[in-house]
């Protein structure tokens, strides 16, 4: 399917201006560069603009670099996901029960050396209290930079017990397995994060605005309580820093787009994920892998999709806000996300599942046009009828991995009663043809179970709803001044 290129830059500008991004943002579909475009402040407190020459900080030690180093060095043969940190850091007293597949994945147990050891010491300093909020935030970031590298971060947790066993997932992630990590890698490889990093990804892409070092001419903002900017000037020193421009993280999202970088087993490995949807290097956002490179303000946030040949990138200076509406959270990686998913989603490799955990929050997210509330509940109310009453069942309709919309169906054998009592398809992927898939394989589905007839109510003035059921083959039983009964026989 062909996308209309300047309906997605449009999409894109829109988004990014309602959330007043500062940064870049491209996507790339199978190759082809779709939106490149830069967006807000290098620094807003001073007024200056972001141009194609911003550059970024960097930290080696994110998780996703970390990752790939990792990958590389199996590739290498110098290494293995259940190698024991004991073969590379004996001296810490709980390596024999840690594997690098558990620092991968951020399941080790070791203590996070930051908010269980320095933010203990920092809530019982007087003078810390006094500082004014976001002064705290300042000082408390200057304080964790300052202490992650490998010596002090043993020597604040490494007398510490483990808070759980190594290998259970959904503990709470700890800084301290990335500088582990990051040890590892230097240890086994024989170089520094950037160096090996410089050898096997920077130079090979020829990422040539890639430098070492934290000299920049943007400066990052923390978010403070969802929504207050707070200005982080770097104006210490920090290890393991360095800075990239938006072109080169072009040219690292198309590297990843293709599947360069590591062997195809390792990207198997890589793109392998859990029930949570979460694997060693990236996780599930609706149907994209994604993962990031993080230090203080400075983000770079990676999505791609090898089946569908899309990818994006967002790289900012500012953290992004958040806001809540009717107890759901948006913030703009997940609106501007949802932008380029719209675009590019048609029926291809369509399916319906029961509703579990591992698209349940998907599926809360899906979202009718407005108008279309006065004909059908909305997705929270919608979930929770299949999950209260006995009789109802709820199913997921799935593009791929990504929640495309909602159907309840009621069964009642012992009563002979089939009912569909919810279609929902969300807004961005509604004309698509999803509500006709959906209803036949509802209609089907009932029918193996054993119904005879359907009934389905219908609002008069939803004339779209109407037209997918009387093309099914129902036909009007009784109309009311709101709403219509439609009938089929099977």
């Amino acid at each position: 399917m062909k996308v209309d290129k300047q309906k997605l830059n449009n999409a894109i500008d829109l988004v990014s201006k309602e959330w007043d991004a500062s940064g870049g943002f491209i996507v790339i579909k199978e190759g082809e560069v779709l939106h490149d475009q830069v967006y807000g402040f290098a620094d807003r407190e001073k007024g200056i603009v972001t141009t194609r020459e911003s550059n970024y900080i960097v930290n080696t030690e994110s998780s996703f670099l970390l990752g790939m180093c990792t990958f590389l060095l199996i590739d290498q043969g110098k290494i293995k996901l259940e190698d024991k940190l004991s073969t590379f850091i004996p001296e810490y007293q709980f390596a024999d029960k840690i594997s690098i597949r558990h620092l991968l994945k951020n399941a080790t147990g070791i203590p996070d050396y930051f908010y269980t050891q320095l933010m203990i010491k920092l809530n019982d300093d007087q003078e810390h209290q006094a500082l004014s909020d976001y002064d705290k935030v300042r000082a408390e970031n200057k304080i964790s930079n300052q202490n992650r590298n490998f010596k002090s971060v043993l020597a604040l947790i490494g007398e510490m017990p483990l808070e759980f066993e190594p290998g259970r997932i959904n503990q709470g992630g700890s800084e301290s397995n990335w500088v582990f990590l990051a040890e590892v890698v230097r240890r086994v490889s024989q170089m520094s994060v950037f160096d090996f990093l410089t050898k096997y990804v920077f130079l090979p892409l020829e990422m040539n605005g890639v430098k070492n070092g934290q000299d920049t001419n943007t400066t990052s903002y923390a978010v403070f309580r969802h929504a207050n900017l707070v200005r982080l000037p770097l104006d210490y020193k920090v290890e393991g820093l360095f800075t990239l421009t938006l072109e080169d993280v072009k040219k690292l999202l198309m590297a990843i787009s293709q599947s360069k970088l590591i062997s195809k087993k390792m990207w198997k490995q890589a793109l392998k994920l859990d029930s949570e949807g979460n694997g060693l290097v990236f996780e599930n956002a609706n149907g994209f892998d994604c993962a990031n490179m993080m230090f203080d303000g400075y983000g770079c946030y990676l999505y791609f999709n090898h089946k569908t040949g899309i990818s994006f990138v967002s790289l900012v200076n500012e953290e992004q806000k958040f806001k809540n509406v009717d107890g759901v959270w948006y913030y703009y990686r997940k609106c501007v996300r949802e932008v380029v998913e719209a675009a590019f989603t048609y029926p291809l490799h369509t399916k319906l599942v029961k509703l579990s955990t591992d698209n349940l929050w998907d599926a809360l997210n899906i979202k009718v046009e407005s108008e279309q509330l006065d004909f059908v509940l909305e997705a929270k109310s919608s979930i929770a009828m299949g999950l209260i009453y006995k009789t109802k069942k709820a199913f997921v309709e799935m593009e791929g991995n990504r929640a495309i919309g909602l159907l309840v169906l009621d069964i009642d054998k012992k009563n002979n009663h089939y009912n569909i009592d919810i279609i929902q398809i969300d807004k961005r992927f509604q004309g698509r043809g999803y509500g006709k898939i959906m209803l036949k394989w509802a209609i089907e589905y009932l029918a193996k179970e054993g119904a005879k007839e359907l009934e389905i109510g219908v609002s008069r003035f939803n004339h779209a709803a109407q037209k997918i059921y009387m093309d099914a083959g129902f036909s009007a039983k009784s109309i009311y001044e709101e709403s219509m009964t439609l009938h089929m026989s099977l």
